[in-house]
């Protein structure tokens, strides 16, 4: 698929063939469990966190430019000059040690940033002659608790004997985003200053306030502000009918780094956000994707599934989107994520649809030999058009096994579609198998996976693909039910798959005890398969692949 997220686990847990096999109802056709030593494999991290809380929204960071600094000395020695920065607030005052604590010095060559400590509005250190850039923030919070983040910044500062430079506030200017639509404001308004370093482009500076401030600097030396902003009726958290996803990017940093948008020249796209069967909530998360190296996102809180609103983006460029689900509490902690990219070449009217299911697998990697041990990963709640993070969910439990040819445990893991750990599997035919049985309050859907990979090593190093078949029911309503006793297809997408052997399908109205086979026809890329719904209840899906993969899904959907 499109859109696919790199995963980083570092936990370790140790798991045993008693917590791994306990509690597993499994469909039908699901191998039994093999007994296998005890291993120790590295679990996942919790799911992205916002980095910033503020007023009326959060806002999360990809990459944080402050961390690329050297660790700064005190006295200078040969080649290096002693650089003095002094600060001056909007108002033209000195600002105390804990509104300004820190300054940087960041060599155009591309090297790492030299932090310089401010003490009452004054740092000095040395540095190595050079140009630079030279930057340093003021903070504030007002009584109602709004942050207000004052940026002082000059593009281009030449070093070749001691030096003083003052960074002066009296000639900062907000960062804002207007719209040409009553009634709307900003929720979060934010931003990046980034600038060539070393013939890279890449961000500089972040301004991450409720309110951002930044002082101006002419184009050049490839100098750009990009500005990312969401608005919303009354710059409401929650319960918007609108959404504004606003990007613009501009040449330096002008004296009046306001940006005026039309509604007419976004695209409106009317988004449905779909419920899994239960009460829940959701919250919504977009970043745009800059040629720069820092992602700012910027979250609000959709509310009670379903829900319908219009949601706006600037067009012409790629957007990261995603949604988290959780109960309805509203509390975004455990919850089911969801992600793809989004690109709407034009202004004008677009639909879209969120967590519409069917929730499987999506196209996982088996890499025999990492860095000596097997590495498996299975992203197991993806819909047909968002991806997911691979054991990201806390509500399903399982494992995956990787059995040889004589049928003896291999690699052996708690966590349903991943697998870090044992000796590295040698060259041969193996049998993957990945079990998940879900519980989730807000979702009665999904409730079981079994999945079946005949794969081949050759070369341990190579990674290799996990092919799926990936699901679409048409006519599905905002609560995930198709209507009862009606002709269903249903579309089934090649993920990772090179063959081009129709699958196999089966269907269930016994959630796997009994399964009934559906005919299937070549559909584009894809295939297609028809039959009845029952008249109540849920319908269980499984594909064969022959020779590949058998994967089964029991509740799908439901019907009404």
């Amino acid at each position: 698929m499109a859109f696919n997220a790199a995963n980083a686990f570092k936990a370790a847990v140790a798991v045993s063939t008693a917590a791994l096999c306990a509690g597993m109802a499994l469909p039908a056709n699901a191998l039994p469990a093999e007994s296998a030593p005890a291993r120790k494999a590295r679990g996942p991290v919790p799911l992205p966190k916002a980095n910033g809380t503020f007023q009326h929204g959060r806002v999360g960071i990809s990459s944080n430019p402050e961390a690329r600094t050297r660790r700064p000395h005190k006295v200078a020695a040969a080649g290096e000059r002693v650089l003095k920065v002094n600060l001056l607030d909007r108002d033209g005052e000195t600002p105390s040690t804990e509104r300004g604590p820190i300054a940087f010095a960041w060599p155009l060559n591309g090297d790492d940033g030299i932090p310089l400590e401010v003490v009452n509005g004054h740092a000095e250190g040395p540095v190595p002659d050079g140009d630079y850039i030279v930057d340093s923030r003021i903070h504030d919070t007002a009584p109602n608790g709004r942050s207000t983040s004052v940026l002082l910044y000059k593009p281009k500062v030449s070093v070749s004997a001691d030096t003083t430079v003052t960074l002066d506030g009296r000639t900062a200017r907000p960062v804002r985003v207007e719209s040409d639509r009553a009634g709307a404001a900003s929720l979060s308004t934010v931003a990046a200053i980034s600038q060539r370093l070393g013939g890279r482009y890449r961000a500089v500076a972040l301004l991450l306030g409720d309110d951002n401030y930044v002082t101006p600097a002419a184009p050049g030396d490839d100098l750009q502000l990009d500005i990312t902003a969401q608005l919303t009726k009354g710059g409401a958290a929650e319960g918007s009918p609108y959404v504004y996803n606003i990007s613009s990017s501009l040449k330096g940093i002008p004296a009046d780094p306001t940006v005026r948008v039309r509604t007419a020249d976004l695209a409106e796209v009317r988004t449905r956000h779909a419920s899994s069967g239960g009460r829940s909530c959701a919250n919504r998360q977009s970043f745009p994707v800059w040629a720069t190296n820092v992602e700012l996102s910027l979250n609000n809180k959709v509310g009670a599934l379903p829900a319908e609103r219009t949601e706006y983006f600037t067009p012409g460029m790629d957007w990261g989107v995603d949604s988290s689900i959780v109960d309805a509490s509203c509390v975004f902690e455990q919850r089911d994520y969801l992600m793809r990219k989004e690109r709407f070449p034009h202004p004008g009217q677009y639909a879209r649809t969120w967590g519409q299911g069917p929730f499987g697998p999506g196209q996982g990697t088996f890499t025999p030999n990492s860095d000596g041990q097997n590495l498996i990963q299975v992203p197991l709640m993806n819909s047909a058009d968002a991806e997911t993070l691979v054991a990201s969910s806390p509500f399903t439990q399982g494992d995956t096994k990787l059995t040889d040819a004589s049928g003896s445990v291999v690699a052996l893991s708690g966590i349903p579609g991943y697998l870090d750990g044992w000796e590295p599997a040698k060259p041969g035919k193996y049998t993957l198998t990945v079990n998940a049985k879900r519980s989730a309050s807000w979702s009665d859907l999904s409730s079981q996976q079994h999945i079946t990979w005949n794969v081949k090593v050759t070369d341990q190093k190579a990674t290799l693909p996990l092919g799926v078949v990936r699901y679409k029911v048409p006519g599905l309503d905002a609560g995930n039910r198709a209507p009862a006793n009606s002709l269903q297809t249903v579309n089934l997408t090649p993920d990772g798959l090179t063959t081009g052997t129709t699958p196999k399908v089966w269907t269930s109205t016994d959630d796997g005890t009994t399964w009934k086979p559906a005919p299937v026809i070549k559909d584009g890329t894809g295939w297609k398969a028809a039959f009845r719904n029952p008249a109540k209840g849920y319908v269980s899906l499984r594909t064969q692949v022959n020779g590949i993969v058998d994967q089964t899904l029991i509740r799908a959907y439901g019907v009404r």
